[in-house]
């Protein structure tokens, strides 16, 4: 027993070491910032010998970024109500909502700008772009409502879960009531 939790010991040791390699050091990203519940975000890096041209090479890239996570997430919605509420989303509406999304982008915002000047004179620009998942979620749920049969199944799901909810709360007090009598 004892000769396991000193070979444990020795191991996790020896991990630690083999983590550390001599000759390295840990850089600190300018202007990183993570996807999170309430926003999408994206980072970027440009270099150009015009400031303003790295600044907007960027800010350019980090909306294409922006643009590719949200397209993932719109195609995976699709898909997902495609077969929770409607199985007959068409080509159409599913190009809506790419466009909408799409145009949502416009609304992003700079949330961290960095530039820095490099040793041989050019300019680097540090980027992190924020877009609100509430925007996202408002322009698919505009496009739904411009499709007259989604608008009517999406109706009848949301109608669905608050009556299911309301049926459970009744159901519960309902026994509660009836347990105390």
């Amino acid at each position: 027993m004892i000769s396991l939790v000193v070979m444990s010991l020795a191991s996790c040791s020896s991990a630690k070491q083999a983590t550390v390699n001599n000759g390295e050091q840990e850089i600190e990203q300018l202007c990183h910032f993570l996807t999170n519940e309430e926003y999408f975000y994206a980072n970027a890096t440009a270099e150009s010998t015009d400031m303003q041209m790295a600044k907007d090479k960027a800010v350019n890239s980090a909306r294409a970024a922006i643009a590719a996570s949200i397209s993932t997430a719109v195609e995976n919605f699709s898909k997902r109500y495609r077969n929770d509420v409607n199985n007959e989303l068409n080509e159409k509406t599913e190009e809506r909502l790419q466009i909408l999304t799409k145009q949502t982008i416009s609304g992003s915002t700079v949330v961290c700008d960095r530039i820095v000047r490099t040793v041989d004179g050019k300019y680097r620009s540090y980027i992190s772009v924020g877009l609100s998942k509430n925007q996202i979620t408002d322009a698919i749920e505009r496009a739904i409502m411009e499709d007259e049969k989604l608008k009517l199944d999406y109706q009848q799901a949301q109608f669905d879960k608050v009556a299911d909810a309301e049926i459970t709360k009744a159901d519960v007090q309902g026994q509660g009531t009836q347990s105390a009598q």
